[in-house]
């Protein structure tokens, strides 16, 4: 989904995106990935192969999504998307209202046939350790009563927070994005210790909010996602921090169950198609807390769940820059 808006971190995703018309309009079938806005994978484990080649795209921002999508369509690997919304060191970002896309290709073919196609600077990839490199810049950060460190930075969490420990390896979720840093602080703010609530993480990714959601004192946890690799490392995070998680790589209409607490991270387009769904897995007085929305997505986003038969909770929305969390609730059982 690095082709999308809302991959904004100069990350690399081998995952093919969403269909282009999932950005104007209602996909005829599933999204394939449905992705949260700060996840992205490379390299081993994931079946793809590293990147050797990369082509270098300055163009208009508006256009940055279709151009991206266009680099999925002739074979990169990844998508790297730099401009003004991504933090860059001075110099080193595109000027006012151009993007820089990065493609990156395994396959030298691949790569020369998308730079005759769209044009650009094609160029060879130094030899670098890419399970490595993914790590750079990535350090502990407090959310709500979540603490959230990498597993190799060594750092004490504070006395009133919860630890989650995190591997995000070929799955990424960190926390560091704002929309899963929104998430955190709601499930801060709704699940209490000994409280008994089950909860269902839709698009786990690394697993870091099922995990949390654990930790702050749920009774249950389901998470899926519909990418087997990251299904595998959630399991793997799961299992570092000693809670008790039940994943699947099933899609949300095919898990069984209904919950008092859903949240899910993904694209807004996503969280539209899935609002059925989503409401018929709510049980009486259950919540639904939703992110990965744009300012300019949230009209749809709430029509579609208010159309769904579920009743805004607006003391529970959340906003942090462009980026919007919507809470919804179930009517209680008569």
């Amino acid at each position: 989904m690095a082709g999308c808006r809302e991959m904004r971190s100069g990350a690399i995703s081998p995952h093919r995106p969403a269909p282009k018309e999932a950005f104007t309009s209602k996909p005829s079938g599933p999204t394939p990935f449905a992705r949260r806005p700060d996840q992205r994978a490379c390299g081993p484990g994931t079946g793809i192969g590293l990147p050797s080649y990369a082509l270098d795209l300055e163009i208009a921002a508006e256009v940055a999504e279709l151009r991206s999508a266009d680099l999925w369509d002739l074979g990169a690997l990844g998508v790297e998307v730099r401009d003004d919304e991504t933090t860059q060191r001075p110099g080193e970002g595109p000027p006012p209202g151009r993007a820089l896309l990065v493609g990156w290709f395994s396959d030298r073919d691949k790569a020369e046939r998308a730079a005759s196609v769209l044009g650009g600077h094609l160029r060879e990839v130094e030899d670098r350790d890419w399970g490595e490199t993914w790590k750079e810049g990535l350090g502990p950060i407090s959310v709500g009563r979540v603490f959230v460190r990498p597993s190799w930075v060594a750092v004490r969490a504070p006395d009133d927070s919860v630890e989650v420990v995190l591997d995000p390896g070929m799955a990424f979720g960190t926390g560091s994005h704002p929309t899963t840093a929104l998430c955190l602080a709601a499930l801060s703010e709704l699940l209490v210790e000994g409280g008994g609530a089950s909860v269902l993480d839709v698009g786990t990714g690394s697993g870091l909010l099922a995990i949390a959601a654990k930790k702050l004192g749920a009774r249950e946890v389901h998470a899926n996602d519909v990418d087997p690799v990251a299904v595998e490392v959630a399991r793997e995070n799961a299992a570092r921090n000693g809670v008790e998680v039940l994943f699947s790589g099933e899609p949300l209409a095919s898990l069984p169950g209904r919950f008092d607490l859903l949240v899910a991270n993904i694209l807004a387009n996503t969280l539209v198609e899935l609002a059925g769904e989503v409401a018929s897995h709510l049980a009486p007085s259950g919540k639904a807390i939703l992110s990965g929305i744009l300012l300019p997505q949230e009209a749809v986003v709430r029509r579609a769940y208010l159309a769904a038969g579920l009743r805004p909770l607006e003391e529970l929305d959340r906003r942090d820059g462009e980026w919007v969390l919507l809470a919804f609730g179930r009517e209680p059982a008569e």
